[in-house]
């Protein structure tokens, strides 16, 4: 299984929900799993992380076991079962 964290407007959005886990199979992905996770879940959320070219949005923040996936692959970082997604929106304020 592999678990996602959600922080800010995320958590929100999804009335306060922390966490989902979903199951893994051999060559997911970053990507792959944020599509699963947005066949199961009616509020359209990975809009907020994602565009429509298939890109991070500037600011959005992806953690695959505390590191940062820019740093990786991107979308296309394998993940394995027992891995945490932490899943963190742009933030905005002044």
């Amino acid at each position: 299984m592999i678990r996602l964290q959600f922080y800010g407007l995320l958590r929100l959005m999804l009335s306060g929900k922390e966490s989902l886990e979903l199951p893994w199979h051999e060559g997911d992905t970053v990507g792959l799993l944020l599509e699963k996770f947005q066949a199961v879940e009616k509020i359209p959320v990975t809009g907020k992380l994602i565009d429509e070219h298939g890109t991070l949005h500037a600011g959005t923040i992806i953690l695959l076991n505390r590191r940062n996936i820019l740093h990786l692959k991107k979308l296309d970082t394998q993940v394995n079962d027992g891995d945490v997604l932490a899943l963190f929106p742009p933030g905005a304020g002044g």
